[in-house]
C-alpha cells in the first residue's frame, strides 16, 4: 500500500513538475507568449490576470495593449445600441449578418435616469456616450455629461465638466490619434455668454485631462431629428466632419486633431441629374474605407458621393447610384460603413449593401424595435478610458 502511494505521490509531481516547466518556458519566450495572448478575446485575456503574476503584468503592460489592439483592428465588427431607453443595450454584429452579440448594458449610477444616453463616436475600442445634465439654478444654460467608455473592460470615464451654453445644446465630436498615439480629443460646441448665435469650441484632451477654450468657430453642425445633441460626426482622415446646413450650397465643418477648422461644401448635382436630384434631408456622412463620403436618399435612388484627393486637390466624386429598397414610410434612423458593407437601419428593418456585388441583405424586425438607433465600427481593446500618450 505504501509503495501505491509512493508511485502515485511520484507520479503527480512529475506532472507538476511537468506542468510548471511548460509554463515557466512558455512565459520566458515573451514575444510568443504575447503574441499568442493577444489573439484571443478580450474576454478571455481578463480571465487569465490571476493564473500568475506574470500573466497578470503581462496582461497590464503597454505593449500588450498595442499588440492586442494590432491585431484586433484586422477583425472588425459593428458595435449597435438597436433602441434607446433607461439603460443603454449595446451589441456587436458581424458586417453582413444580422446576429446580435451582447457586449454590455449600461446604466451609470451618476445619471439621472430620466436623461436618455445616446452613443456618438467609436474609437480604438472605445466608445463616446452623452446625455443632458442639468444646471443647476439656472433655465437658460445647457450641459452635457460626456463618457468614454470601453463596452470589454466595463471601464466608464465620466469627463470633467464643460463651460455651461447659454440657451443652446453643446454638440460634440470625438477625434483621436493614430499610429501610436493614443490620445483622443474631444471637440465642444457651446454659446459662452448672455450673446445668442455666438459659439465657442472647447477641446478636452486626454493627455491633460482639462477643457481648452480654442474660439469661435466659423459655423455649428447642424440640428437633426436622428442626431441628438447636434452630434453626429464621422472622423476620417486625421479630422471630424459634421453637416452644417444642407441649404444650397450646403457645408461640411471639419476640424483636424490640432484644432484648424474649415468648411467644405456639399456635392454639387449637374449635368445629367434631373430637377428633383440633389441633397435631401436624408443625408448622412459615412467614412468609406477611409474616405469622407456622403449617402444621399432620394425617394427611388441612394446616391454615394467620396471626398477623394486629385493631384493636390479634393473633389467629390459620385461613386454611384443605387435603387432604393425603403418605402416612403420606411425612415431610415442610421447609415454606418465597415469594409465593403454600408449598413441602413430604419424603424421596420436592417439592410447591408455590398458594394462588391451592388447586391442588398435584408432583415426583419418588430416595427418598435429600433429607435434612435447608433451603429458604428468596433474593435475590441484593453485600452484605459483615459489613455494618453504614445505605446
Amino acid at each position: 500500500m505504501r509503495k501505491k502511494n509512493k508511485m502515485a505521490e511520484t507520479k503527480a509531481q512529475r506532472l507538476r513538475s511537468v506542468r510548471a516547466a511548460t509554463l515557466a518556458d512558455v512565459e520566458g519566450a515573451d514575444t510568443a507568449f504575447i503574441n499568442i495572448l493577444s489573439r484571443l478575446p478580450v474576454k478571455s485575456i481578463l480571465s487569465f490576470r490571476t493564473v500568475s503574476k506574470h500573466w497578470y503584468d503581462s496582461i497590464r503592460n503597454k505593449f500588450f495593449a498595442k499588440q492586442q489592439l494590432t491585431i484586433s483592428r484586422d477583425k472588425p465588427c459593428f458595435i449597435a445600441c438597436p433602441r434607446v431607453g433607461t439603460m443603454m443595450k449595446l451589441y456587436s454584429m458581424e458586417p453582413g449578418s444580422f446576429r446580435k452579440r451582447h457586449l454590455i448594458t449600461l446604466d451609470p449610477d451618476d445619471r439621472n435616469d430620466q436623461d436618455i444616453m445616446y452613443m456618438v463616436s467609436s474609437f480604438n475600442g472605445l466608445i463616446c456616450c452623452i446625455n443632458d445634465n442639468d444646471v443647476s439654478g439656472n433655465d437658460d444654460f445647457y450641459d452635457l455629461q460626456i463618457r468614454i467608455i470601453n463596452p470589454c473592460t466595463r471601464e466608464i470615464f465620466l469627463l470633467p465638466q464643460g463651460t455651461p451654453s447659454f440657451r443652446f445644446e453643446p454638440a460634440i465630436g470625438v477625434a483621436y490619434g493614430t499610429g501610436n498615439n493614443l490620445d483622443y480629443k474631444v471637440f465642444r460646441f457651446f454659446c459662452p455668454g448672455d450673446k445668442e448665435r455666438f459659439f465657442e469650441c472647447e477641446v478636452y484632451h486626454s493627455g491633460t485631462g482639462v477643457w481648452k477654450n480654442i474660439g469661435s468657430v466659423p459655423c455649428i453642425p447642424m440640428y437633426s431629428h436622428f442626431s441628438p445633441f447636434r452630434s453626429s460626426h464621422v472622423f476620417v482622415g486625421g479630422k471630424i466632419y459634421w453637416l452644417s446646413s444642407l441649404d444650397e450650397p450646403g457645408e461640411i465643418l471639419s476640424v483636424d486633431f490640432e484644432g484648424i477648422f474649415s468648411v467644405i461644401q456639399l456635392p454639387i448635382y449637374q449635368g445629367d441629374h434631373k430637377e428633383e436630384d440633389g441633397i435631401t434631408e436624408g443625408s448622412y456622412l459615412i467614412n468609406y474605407q477611409g474616405d469622407l463620403s456622403i449617402v444621399i436618399l432620394h425617394p427611388e435612388d441612394i446616391d454615394i458621393w467620396i471626398w477623394e484627393k486629385n493631384c493636390e486637390n479634393y473633389s467629390w466624386e459620385h461613386k454611384c447610384r443605387v435603387k432604393s429598397p425603403f418605402s416612403d414610410d420606411d425612415l431610415v434612423l442610421s447609415i454606418s460603413s465597415l469594409k465593403n458593407h454600408i449598413s441602413y437601419v430604419t424603424e421596420r428593418k436592417w439592410c447591408y449593401y455590398n458594394m462588391d456585388t451592388r447586391r442588398w441583405k435584408k432583415g426583419k424586425t418588430d416595427y418598435a424595435r429600433f429607435m434612435k438607433t447608433s451603429m458604428f465600427p468596433f474593435t475590441e481593446s484593453l485600452l484605459p478610458c483615459n489613455c494618453s500618450g504614445e505605446l
